[in-house]
Protein backbone atom coordinates (compact mmCIF):
# COMPACT_ATOMS: atom_id res chain seq x y z
CA UNK A 1 0.00 0.00 0.00
CA UNK A 2 1.40 3.35 -0.96
CA UNK A 3 2.07 5.61 1.96
CA UNK A 4 0.02 8.47 0.53
CA UNK A 5 -2.98 6.15 0.38
CA UNK A 6 -2.27 5.05 3.93
CA UNK A 7 -2.07 8.66 5.08
CA UNK A 8 -5.34 9.50 3.35
CA UNK A 9 -6.97 6.46 4.91
CA UNK A 10 -5.65 7.45 8.32
CA UNK A 11 -7.10 10.95 7.93
CA UNK A 12 -10.47 9.62 6.93
CA UNK A 13 -10.55 6.92 9.60
CA UNK A 14 -9.19 9.16 12.35
CA UNK A 15 -12.03 11.62 11.94
CA UNK A 16 -15.35 10.81 13.59
CA UNK A 17 -18.25 10.76 11.14
CA UNK A 18 -19.42 14.24 12.04
CA UNK A 19 -16.01 15.81 12.51
CA UNK A 20 -16.19 17.91 9.38
CA UNK A 21 -19.96 18.15 9.29
CA UNK A 22 -21.04 21.65 8.48
CA UNK A 23 -23.76 22.82 6.12
CA UNK A 24 -21.35 23.74 3.34
CA UNK A 25 -19.63 20.37 3.61
CA UNK A 26 -22.79 18.36 3.24
CA UNK A 27 -22.36 16.54 6.54
CA UNK A 28 -20.06 13.93 5.02
CA UNK A 29 -16.71 15.10 6.34
CA UNK A 30 -13.80 15.24 3.95
CA UNK A 31 -15.79 13.04 1.57
CA UNK A 32 -18.49 15.68 1.34
CA UNK A 33 -16.03 18.53 1.12
CA UNK A 34 -13.41 17.33 -1.36
CA UNK A 35 -13.84 15.19 -4.43
CA UNK A 36 -11.63 12.07 -4.35
CA UNK A 37 -9.20 13.84 -6.69
CA UNK A 38 -9.10 16.94 -4.51
CA UNK A 39 -8.52 14.78 -1.41
CA UNK A 40 -5.64 13.07 -3.17
CA UNK A 41 -4.07 16.42 -4.06
CA UNK A 42 -4.59 17.67 -0.49
CA UNK A 43 -2.85 14.62 0.93
CA UNK A 44 0.01 15.00 -1.54
CA UNK A 45 0.37 18.58 -0.38
CA UNK A 46 0.47 17.42 3.24
CA UNK A 47 3.10 14.85 2.36
CA UNK A 48 5.18 17.49 0.53
CA UNK A 49 5.07 19.82 3.55
CA UNK A 50 7.99 17.89 5.01
CA UNK A 51 6.19 15.75 7.55
CA UNK A 52 7.91 12.35 7.74
CA UNK A 53 4.86 10.16 8.26
CA UNK A 54 6.83 6.92 8.03
CA UNK A 55 9.00 7.73 11.04
CA UNK A 56 6.01 8.56 13.25
CA UNK A 57 4.40 6.21 15.70
CA UNK A 58 0.69 5.54 15.17
CA UNK A 59 -0.10 7.95 18.03
CA UNK A 60 2.05 10.66 16.45
CA UNK A 61 0.38 10.13 13.05
CA UNK A 62 -3.03 10.33 14.70
CA UNK A 63 -2.08 13.57 16.46
CA UNK A 64 -0.73 15.04 13.21
CA UNK A 65 -3.93 14.12 11.36
CA UNK A 66 -5.97 15.71 14.14
CA UNK A 67 -3.89 18.88 13.76
CA UNK A 68 -4.49 18.93 9.99
CA UNK A 69 -8.21 18.42 10.55
CA UNK A 70 -8.32 21.19 13.17
CA UNK A 71 -6.51 23.54 10.79
CA UNK A 72 -9.11 22.92 8.08
CA UNK A 73 -11.98 23.25 10.54
CA UNK A 74 -10.63 26.61 11.74
CA UNK A 75 -10.66 28.07 8.22
CA UNK A 76 -13.29 30.56 7.19
CA UNK A 77 -15.79 29.49 4.54
CA UNK A 78 -13.94 31.64 2.00
CA UNK A 79 -10.62 29.99 2.88
CA UNK A 80 -12.18 26.54 2.61
CA UNK A 81 -13.60 27.43 -0.81
CA UNK A 82 -10.17 28.68 -1.89
CA UNK A 83 -8.51 25.50 -0.61
CA UNK A 84 -10.97 23.37 -2.54
CA UNK A 85 -10.46 25.45 -5.71
CA UNK A 86 -6.68 25.27 -5.29
CA UNK A 87 -6.75 21.48 -5.00
CA UNK A 88 -8.94 21.25 -8.11
CA UNK A 89 -6.60 23.59 -10.00
CA UNK A 90 -3.62 21.42 -9.05
CA UNK A 91 -5.41 18.33 -10.29
CA UNK A 92 -6.50 20.07 -13.49
CA UNK A 93 -2.89 21.10 -14.15
CA UNK A 94 -1.70 17.48 -14.23
CA UNK A 95 -1.02 15.65 -17.46
CA UNK A 96 -3.63 13.15 -18.66
CA UNK A 97 -1.29 10.29 -17.69
CA UNK A 98 -0.90 11.67 -14.15
CA UNK A 99 -4.67 12.12 -13.84
CA UNK A 100 -5.22 8.56 -15.03
CA UNK A 101 -2.70 7.24 -12.48
CA UNK A 102 -4.50 9.08 -9.68
CA UNK A 103 -7.89 7.84 -10.84
CA UNK A 104 -6.46 4.30 -10.85
CA UNK A 105 -5.16 4.69 -7.28
CA UNK A 106 -8.55 6.00 -6.17
CA UNK A 107 -10.33 3.07 -7.87
CA UNK A 108 -7.93 0.57 -6.29
CA UNK A 109 -8.43 2.08 -2.85
CA UNK A 110 -12.20 2.01 -3.33
CA UNK A 111 -12.03 -1.66 -4.39
CA UNK A 112 -9.86 -2.55 -1.36
CA UNK A 113 -12.32 -0.77 0.92
CA UNK A 114 -15.29 -2.58 -0.62
CA UNK A 115 -13.47 -5.92 -0.28
CA UNK A 116 -12.64 -5.14 3.33
CA UNK A 117 -16.27 -4.29 4.06
CA UNK A 118 -17.48 -7.50 2.38
CA UNK A 119 -15.01 -9.55 4.40
CA UNK A 120 -16.06 -7.77 7.58
CA UNK A 121 -19.76 -8.40 6.91
CA UNK A 122 -19.10 -12.00 5.89
CA UNK A 123 -17.03 -12.69 9.00
CA UNK A 124 -19.76 -11.48 11.35
CA UNK A 125 -22.48 -13.81 10.07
Amino acid sequence: MRFSTLALSALILAAPAGAFAQDHMGGHGMHGFFTPEQRYMFMQEQKASGTDWKSMTPDQRHAQMQAVRAKVMAMSDADKAKLKADMQAKFDALSPDQKQAIEQKIAERRARHEQMMQNKDGGQE
